[in-house]
């Protein structure tokens, strides 16, 4: 009794409630804690590890790792560890990807695997799919769906050479196009963010020895969000946890909404069976009243096989509320939504608390960009793809980057030729510069050439610069001089202004995270440019109304929340119906106080035109604020 009491007195429990207390104190089990939306999953996951070094369960030439699925996310959680005192230097805290990205860094030449690789961007890796299903003549088989089918199977693998094996399929081409899609990238010492992933457990499968490694350095093993796992990840897991003394999950069923990148909710049972985990369920929900959780319960109960819980949160105030709207028009629907965004702003609440959320971006959600410009309403989108159509000029300046690294990198260089020929109004000047180069496309060859015009100027300083770089240059003069050699004012010069504004903001987030950068060497420098997710481009300190995917604002919270286009043809979406109705709790459990529902009967098409014929979201009938 006097050791529970004296357990009781510790900082690192101070503030949590009884279930907390239970996830963090565990020991004697692996834990897998469901821990629904608003119930402090980031706060027991940093106080388990202040808890191990508290009570002095990590030896001193150990450490813990930790594993998040976002950078956001892993910022937040090593902020909050130094707050309550822990030397950050014990922890290895990162995502996924960046966990994989230093194994391979020290030990993935064991598996072939060069340690100076860079990632693959989706816009290079989606040109060389195109010409892989070209080569591989794969005419029953869109890009879409090569691309996908390659990522599904990775994400569905215990190792490479499962992986391989699942290739052996009877559509004509296939295997041999993925075999072409490996060796391509090797070419140019890349891999793909599934690679990073795939190789790694390889690697500790066909090396015990260095997975031993791993075992003594990470005693104890924490993961957030594992019901947006797939089962190479739950993979990596168990390998790494068969060799730790405790292991604690973080997730929530209903909240996963990552299934067509291959995440399973089912993964979630698998853990708990592979690693004998005990489950601790958090319930209690500390940002959002009681009568929007009451509405959130009540729309994911119609899922099937979930863990059963509901949530509960504080007492509903005056100014708390949960309404639901009908319009005629999309335009109604826009206009009403920035009247109350104006109204509560008036009443205190600044732009930067509130957001307006949509199930995915859709041609006829600009009309609310439309509305707000004429209205004044200050607002930027989250996410990286504000628009399909332009290729980001940040990304030229980053993949730039990697050219540096390997010169010879055809799936960087023809786009960033076919940039420069864009820039001067040429149509194609790729086969012209493969030919005037031998054959042999590389920025060494290109440095060399004798130009015969502006745009053979512009490809030779830019080649030069890539080729006598040095490592005494600071991280911002390399901004600098790549914007310059790129020529990006003089594209920005052709755009929109609203597309201008947008790709401004990148610009200025990848030169800050540029200079801001303790990479020792260009290789790290790109290493962390290549592992940016969409929790880089949030920015909550700028007071201006978000606009935002249910994905992109996961993990985010806002005073206001405005869900806007619940009709049945953009959610549910799907035929997977339970994980558009996990989004849409999602999305309703940002809230911590206003929530806004509404449709609308008419709104432009995807294909152009106006469909005056759409019907409320089927989900909306399952939404009952006072169950």
């Amino acid at each position: 009794m006097m050791l529970k009491e004296s357990k009781r007195q510790m900082r690192s429990l101070e503030g949590l409630n009884k279930e907390q207390i239970e996830a963090v104190e565990s020991m004697d089990h692996n834990t897998m804690v469901f821990a629904g939306p608003g119930t402090g999953k980031t706060r027991v996951i940093t106080r388990k590890i202040a808890y191990l070094f508290e009570g002095d369960f990590v030896p001193n030439s150990r450490k813990i790792l930790a594993i998040t699925f976002t950078n956001k996310a892993a910022n937040e959680m090593k902020t909050r560890v130094q707050e309550l005192g822990i030397d950050s230097r014990r922890i290895r805290l990162g995502t996924f990807h960046n966990i994989c990205q230093s194994v391979l860094r020290f030990y993935g030449d064991k598996i072939g695997a060069p340690r100076d690789f860079t990632f693959v961007s989706t816009a290079n890796r989606n040109a060389l799919i195109r010409s892989i299903r070209r080569n591989n003549r794969l005419t029953t088989m869109s890009e879409f769906e090569l691309a996908n089918r390659i990522s599904t199977l990775k994400n569905s693998s215990v190792d490479y050479d499962d992986y391989v094996q699942k290739t052996d399929s009877r559509i004509i081409g296939f295997k041999s196009a993925t075999a072409e899609y490996g060796a391509r990238l090797r070419e140019n010492r890349m891999i793909d963010f599934d690679d990073a992933i795939l190789l790694t457990v390889s690697l500790f499968k066909r090396h015990p020895e260095i997975l031993w490694l791993y075992h003594n350095a990470f005693p104890f093993l924490l993961v957030d969000e594992m019901q947006d796992t797939n089962r190479m990840q739950l993979e990596l897991i168990r390998l790494l946890g068969i060799g730790a003394k405790n292991v604690m999950a973080v997730a929530d069923d209903d909240q996963s909404i990552y299934g067509w990148r291959g995440a399973l909710p089912t993964v979630i049972r698998e853990y708990i069976t592979q690693l004998n985990a005990r489950s601790i369920k958090l319930i209690r929900n500390y940002r959002s009243p009681q009568v929007i959780l009451n509405a959130a319960n009540s729309l994911i109960e119609h899922n099937d096989e979930r863990e059963i819980k509901s949530l509960h949160g504080r007492k509903t105030e005056a100014e708390d509320c949960l309404k639901v709207f009908s319009f005629a028009t999309a335009l109604q629907e826009a206009e009403s939504v920035a009247d109350k965004i104006q109204e509560i702003h008036a009443e205190g609440i600044q732009y930067k608390q509130i957001i307006v959320l949509y199930r995915s971006r859709h041609p006829g959600l600009k009309i609310v960009d439309e509305v707000f410009n004429r209205r004044r309403l200050p607002f930027r989108h989250f996410g990286r793809n504000f628009n399909n159509r332009i290729e980001l000029l940040s990304d030229l300046i980053h993949e730039s980057l990697k050219l540096i690294i390997e010169p010879s990198n055809d799936l960087i260089l023809e786009p960033l030729i076919a940039y420069f020929s864009r820039l001067h109004n040429y149509d194609d000047t790729v086969s012209y510069y493969t030919d005037l180069t031998g054959g042999e496309l590389s920025i060494t060859k290109l440095a060399e050439i004798t130009p015969d015009d502006d745009m053979d100027d512009a490809v030779k300083k830019f080649a030069q610069f890539c080729v006598g770089y040095s490592s005494s240059i600071s991280n911002r003069k390399v901004y600098d001089a790549l914007y310059d050699l790129l020529k990006i004012k003089a594209s920005l010069g052709k755009m929109e202004e609203g597309d201008t504004y947008e790709q401004i903001r990148h610009l200025e987030l990848l030169r800050e995270r540029i200079t801001k950068s303790q990479a020792k060497n260009l290789v790290d420098l790109i290493g962390e440019l290549d592992l940016q997710d969409e929790s880089n481009h949030i920015d909550n300190t700028i007071d201006e109304v978000g606009i935002s995917t249910f994905h992109a604002a996961k993990g985010l919270e806002y005073k206001a929340v405005f869900i806007i286009a619940l009709e049945d043809d953009i959610i549910p979406a799907r035929n997977d119906e339970s994980e558009e109705r996990r989004g849409l709790y999602v999305a309703m459990t940002r809230s911590e106080s206003k929530l806004f529902l509404s449709s609308s009967q008419q709104r432009e098409s995807r294909r152009g035109g106006i469909d005056s014929r759409k019907q409320p979201s089927r989900f909306l009938n399952e939404i009952k604020p006072s169950n």
